[in-house]
């Protein structure tokens, strides 16, 4: 327990470090005049190559990853500025040195004399000046830790598969081409006397409804660059930076259910996010719909065809498929117990069988950086291990074709492609980036809604359900108070529950607003009942638990992580399964909201 809760106390002082380190890439332009930062970093890097201990291993490979930038952070409730951190410089640096050889390096092992220092190669700050003795002196220390780091974690594992049957013979680390880019900055402006006022009148449009009971407005931006440098020759600098902006509620019921509603909005510029107009909107929308929740019929249980449609349907595929898309090899652990709570990957056993039905097929492409007009968040050029993307064909024709890699290989798929994305600089693992589920042309139909309604009356039903937002557990919709954190995480799901869901009538096709809904288990075999595809699509930027150690940890809160595009059409679940609400209640508040007797006017 001592070791958990030191280990939440250095990833929660990390956490505003995140948002500079955990940003978008973007491609395009010539090369600039070479950089002062690089070449301290290449010089350095090269001083490291000869560390040498007697009886000790050299390092065989090392690669520098620093972010640098600048980030700031306003909150704003009920017209009021709660929270605000004005410009601040952060940088980044996490060196990667691996001692050992490619088939079998220093690298993914935890034990129980290893985990700290496995988190202290997660990186730490770095001086800001481009070429004097500060930066220099900050990367000469980590480099050194993280080599007696390296030397320990090889002998620990070594020790480890000795006695061990390895489940999955491949090498460590794989050989790539080295490249070589610096990519000009991209344009943008962190603007925060602008937007702090217009965050604050944002959030004073929830004083006009008493009946929510907590009501924030959120905004993360940070603009900067990263920069790769490794020993095989590597000399990457890339543009960085990206805005979120979270609008979200809270309320009850009148028989004490805890109700929340969600708008949020993230693209890779500060000047990217819609005009306070629309975010206005956005944040009236929220609040009438939550406002209408409190008074909306509950459903007991419901097992039927389900249409996901919108931020419902990007949500799903994000929430189910897209995590289980990660080749990235599990890291050995000292013992099996160790490894037990760490996620399990479905897939790595189905490649070339059917998870998806056979119209459905399913591409990562990070190279595009805009779908009909719209900015994808996941548009990246190079990977964070110095990797070109590629597109990937994942499932096509319902069939398993490959996985996203790292640099990390497995013995079905022994090479990276270009997937291989750390929240942090120091520690990488397979993300998607732009992921694209296409329906089969001729086979999707027009009118999902229409068939969500057929497939209902053939199931001898009088309604279907249509869900329009899911939640999403651990993102935007949490950080409130546990009563309301609480609302939709009940029971087996594997997704988050409906935040925006209407029964639609068989008879006439009417659509009421329902609440209550709990999702049975769903899992990536429920994938494969979906009936039908809709003709649209949806483009859906969102934040992504990062790789390696902090992608085990969960990796994103509700204002970092890594982006990431999901570019979706409705879907048609044949049949899914939603119970009842369970857990004790907390009564409403007994006194009316003050907001209740006059409303005050925005300011």
């Amino acid at each position: 327990m001592r070791g958990e809760r030191l280990a939440a106390r250095w990833l929660g002082r990390t956490s505003a470090l995140l948002l500079a380190a955990a940003v978008g890439l973007a491609a395009g332009g010539a090369p600039e005049s070479p950089d002062a930062l690089m070449a301290t970093l290449a010089a350095e890097l090269s001083r490291a190559m000869d560390l040498r201990v007697e009886s000790l291993e050299k390092p065989y490979f090392i690669a520098y990853r620093l972010s640098d930038g600048e980030t700031f952070e306003l909150e704003a409730t009920l017209g009021e500025i709660v929270a605000a951190s004005e410009p601040t410089r952060v940088r980044w640096f996490g060196p990667d040195v691996r001692v050992g050889s490619w088939e079998r390096d220093s690298g993914e092992f935890f034990g129980r004399r290893s985990f700290f220092s496995a988190l202290a190669g997660l990186g730490r700050p770095a001086a800001l000046d481009d070429d004097g003795a500060a930066l220099r002196h900050d990367v000469w220390l980590a480099t050194d830790e993280a080599y007696k780091g390296a030397v320990e974690h090889l002998s620990q594992k070594r020790a480890a598969l000795k006695n061990r049957v390895e489940e999955e013979a491949a090498p460590d680390f794989t050989k790539e081409p080295a490249v070589s880019a610096l990519l000009p900055a991209r344009a943008t402006t962190l603007d925060f006397v602008k937007w702090r006022e217009t965050v604050r009148r944002v959030s004073a449009v929830f004083r006009g409804f008493p009946a929510i009971q907590e009501s924030s407005v959120r905004l993360r931006a940070s603009a900067g660059r990263k920069y790769v440098v490794d020993s095989e020759g590597t000399r990457l600098r890339q543009p960085a930076g990206m805005a979120t902006l979270i609008i979200r509620a809270a309320a009850q019921a009148g028989d004490g259910a805890p109700l929340k509603e969600v708008a949020a909005f993230a693209e890779p510029r500060l000047e990217d996010l819609p005009a306070e107009s629309e975010l206005s909107a956005a944040a009236r929308r929220v609040a009438e719909k939550l406002t209408a929740l409190t008074t909306a019929p509950t459903v007991e249980s419901y097992t039927g065809p389900v249409l996901f449609t919108g931020q419902a349907s990007a949500e799903l595929f994000a929430q189910v498929l897209a995590p289980q898309l990660s080749g990235h090899r599990p890291p050995v652990f000292e013992t099996e117990q160790m490894g037990s709570a760490m996620a399990k990957n479905d897939l790595a056993d189905k490649l070339d069988r059917p998870i998806l039905p056979p119209f459905l097929s399913v591409v990562d492409d990070p190279t595009q950086e805009s779908v009909g007009g719209l900015p994808l968040f996941g548009h990246y050029a190079f990977d964070d291990e110095g990797v070109r993307a590629v597109p990937v064909t994942l499932v096509q024709n319902g069939v398993l074709k490959t996985l996203l890699m790292s640099r990390r290989p497995r013995k079905e798929i022994a090479r990276s492609n270009g997937h291989g994305r750390a929240l942090l600089p120091g520690t990488a693992g397979a993300v998607i980036g732009n992921l694209f589920v296409k329906a089969a042309e001729g086979k999707a139909v027009a009118d999902p809604k229409a068939e969500l309604i057929r497939l209902s009356r053939e199931a001898g039903l009088k309604f279907g359900i249509l869900v329009r937002v899911l939640d999403q557990p651990g993102g935007p919709g949490g950080g409130l108070s546990a009563m309301f954190s609480a609302a939709g995480r009940q029971g087996r799901s594997s997704i988050g529950a409906p935040l925006e869901a209407y029964r639609v009538f068989v008879e006439d096709g009417r659509e009421e607003l329902v609440r209550g809904l709990v999702p049975a288990e769903f899992t990536l075999r429920t994938l494969k009942d979906i009936a039908a595809a809709g003709t649209d699509t949806y483009v859906y930027n969102r934040l992504a638990p990062g790789g390696g150690l902090l992608g085990a940890f969960g990796g994103a809160d509700e204002g970092t992580g890594l982006p990431v595009s999901i570019v979706v059409p409705p879907v048609l679940e044949r049949e899914m399964e939603f119970a009842r609400e369970a857990g004790s209640r907390q009564k409403p508040p007994l006194l009316p909201s003050p907001l209740a007797a006059g409303k005050p006017a925005a300011h």
